[in-house]
């Protein structure tokens, strides 16, 4: 065996022990609205089946935790979770800009500099105190489903580990 050649096999050795999966998630460009940069997510399991639905076919809740599928699982719950925070910060921008707006249009058109800002000052002065019940409900919200996905996540690595110790044979 060549020197070359053990350390190509090493490294695939090494690889293999990893307990990481390569993946090959992207991210996209700002949305207008949100401002979020959505997640395309592309795993190396999802790009093996193009045809995957977003809807699993069973209630994964029905079955035990050895044949639950916590991977797909938990790809749908992080598409939920990411869902659920692009329709808030949208709706939210979107209530923020009209709210603004208005406080602009109320003013003269030749209003000097001093009364816009103090306009807008007491704008965001008055959105963060009318705000922060809908803000404190929407982090409350947030941390949930984000355990929530650790969780999930945790029990994926879980899965994959315990399947990568069966597959060891030991003399």
């Amino acid at each position: 065996m060549s020197p070359r050649t053990s350390l190509a096999h090493i490294s695939a050795y090494k690889r293999f022990i990893h307990t990481s999966r390569p993946s090959f998630n992207f991210i996209g460009l700002p949305d207008p609205t949100s401002n979020l940069r959505p997640i395309i997510y592309t795993t190396a399991t999802s790009s093996s089946f193009p045809s995957e639905s977003k809807q699993h076919p069973y209630s994964l809740r029905e079955f035990s935790d050895d044949t639950v599928d916590h991977e797909l699982q938990w790809k749908l719950h992080r598409e939920q979770l990411d869902a659920f925070n692009h329709a808030y910060w949208a709706e939210s921008n979107t209530r923020f800009e009209a709210a603004k707006s208005s406080v602009l249009a109320a003013l003269p058109p030749n209003a000097p500099t001093e009364a816009h800002e103090h306009a807008l000052s007491d704008f965001y002065k008055k959105w963060v105190v009318q705000e922060w019940a809908r803000q404190d409900e929407y982090a409350a919200e947030l941390r949930k489903r984000t355990f929530e996905d650790l969780s999930l996540s945790a029990k994926v690595e879980f899965q994959r580990v315990k399947k990568r110790l069966a597959s060891w044979r030991f003399l």
